[in-house]
């Protein structure tokens, strides 16, 4: 028996290892809850300060701005432009050119002055058409910021679910604690018992040192349950980006009533929200945009362009004519290596490819949504027959304390009474913990929203 109620307490310490984050957060929120926390108050604190909430977000609002960068192809593009040369090509050009006209001779280039040369233009181009390359572009990084906000929403849920886990795990530990102090409580109780019949004779000194050993091992399992608080508040912490601890106390969830739900109507919920699933849409809505995108390597590109002027010789902003001009341009590709033939095809292979993913994950959703709700109706039913167990040794407890107090029991039934009342205790918490755990990890399955 004592053999498994140390297996049951070893089982219950592995909860307070569950919750896991980064970051952190001043005790603003402690001081506005009145030092108290409850659930809710704790996932909005965690969904706040988390860093991987922070990451996800930005990496969003990054992809939100590539769309306006693909879509500024539809706007003129202006540069200003500012040459400087020196050497010997622009002496003659540059001042005043040396024809027959003028009297004068052309001199060739190594005969010419080495002079300074400066050049100033401003230019303008304007995409006229390109047979859909553009609105492809914008199209595959409205399918990107599409899939960065999945990414975010899968984010969202998963701190969620840690802290959920984290704080039920807080909860446990509190109650394993409990559970450790009362069985302190009864076995010095016990003691004292034993004591008063040794010294009036009525039972042999070896119930006083049995009744001694059971509490020694009693305070042992009650240092191990305070450290195994201590760490669950630690995980607690960390899961929701706490440096420190502010709270004085935390509200208790644990207890909780059945609340059935319809497994086809899960699977429903979880096609619909799961952020895999939706991602995976964008992701085949960035493929068809691709294959246009590629596609367009077979037509040519129209635009327009503009530009005005100056330049001088030896002295810069001289007063030197200025030019200009507008114009057109078509850019035809006669050969590429086959390069868009290839894009194409690729593009195509990539878009069956995130088309039969969404089957696999459309199934693996499934499958999950179905074994998490399968963990719930479990762990329901573990909590009834956990609790029955609860009842009987308590009674059990009772029955045995009460023949021990009139003398016709044995310590020996009292102990393992005692022993097996604390594992029921413990067993009746892990029950508890566990259904809020796979409650937790059921909306994760099924895409609640945070």
């Amino acid at each position: 028996m004592r053999q498994n109620f140390r297996r049951a307490q070893a089982v219950l310490l592995l909860i307070v290892l569950t919750g896991l984050g980064w970051g952190g957060a001043s005790a603003a929120t402690a001081a506005e809850s009145g030092g108290s926390l409850s659930l809710n108050q704790a996932i909005d604190l965690a969904l706040k300060e988390h860093p991987a909430i922070k990451q996800s977000r930005e990496t969003a609002a990054a992809a939100r701005y590539n769309i306006g960068v693909a879509r500024a192809a539809y706007l003129p593009q202006v540069n200003f432009v500012s040459n400087y040369y020196y050497g010997n090509a622009f002496s003659a050009a540059g001042r005043k050119p040396l024809t027959a006209a003028t009297g004068g001779t052309i001199s060739s280039l190594s005969s010419a002055a080495t002079t300074h040369y400066y050049f100033y233009q401003f230019q303008a181009t304007q995409l006229l058409y390109d047979f859909g390359k553009t609105p492809g572009l914008i199209k595959e990084s409205r399918a990107s910021f599409g899939q960065s906000e999945q990414d975010y929403a899968g984010s969202r849920q998963q701190v969620a679910l840690d802290a959920r886990t984290a704080y039920f795990g807080y909860l446990a530990a509190q109650r394993a604690l409990k559970v450790q102090e009362e069985t302190v409580r009864q076995n010095q109780s016990l003691l004292k018992q034993a004591q008063g019949f040794y010294q009036v004779g009525l039972k042999a000194k070896i119930d006083v040192t049995k009744a001694e050993a059971n509490l020694y091992d009693a305070e042992a399992s009650l240092i191990k349950a305070k450290n195994g608080v201590d760490l669950a508040r630690v995980n607690l912490m960390t899961a929701l980006g706490l440096k420190t601890w502010p709270f004085t106390q935390v509200e208790d969830v644990l207890e909780v009533k059945a609340q059935p739900q319809s497994l086809e109507a899960l699977k429903t919920q979880a096609q619909q929200r799961r952020p895999e699933l939706l991602k995976n849409r964008h992701q085949q809505n960035y493929n068809e945009a691709a294959i246009k995108v590629a596609q367009t390597g077979y037509f040519p590109v129209f635009t327009s362009n503009a530009a005005y002027g100056w330049q001088s010789l030896d002295q810069p902003f001289a007063n030197a004519p200025s030019t200009w001009y507008v114009g057109a341009a078509m850019t035809f590709p006669l050969f590429d290596g086959l390069s868009t033939a290839y894009a194409v095809n690729q593009n195509k292979a990539q878009l069956r490819a995130s088309q039969e993913n969404y089957e696999v994950l459309r199934q693996n959703v499934s499958k999950e949504v179905e074994q998490t709700y399968l963990d719930v109706k479990s762990g329901w039913e573990l909590i009834r027959a956990s609790k029955k167990a609860l009842e009987a040794a308590r009674e059990n407890l009772r029955l045995a304390w009460g023949r021990y107090q009139a003398g016709v029991g044995t310590i020996i039934e009292v102990t393992d009474a005692q022993v097996q009342f604390s594992q029921a205790d413990l067993k009746f918490v892990q029950a508890l913990y566990d259904y809020r755990v796979f409650e937790a990890r059921l909306d994760k399955a099924i895409g609640k929203p945070y």
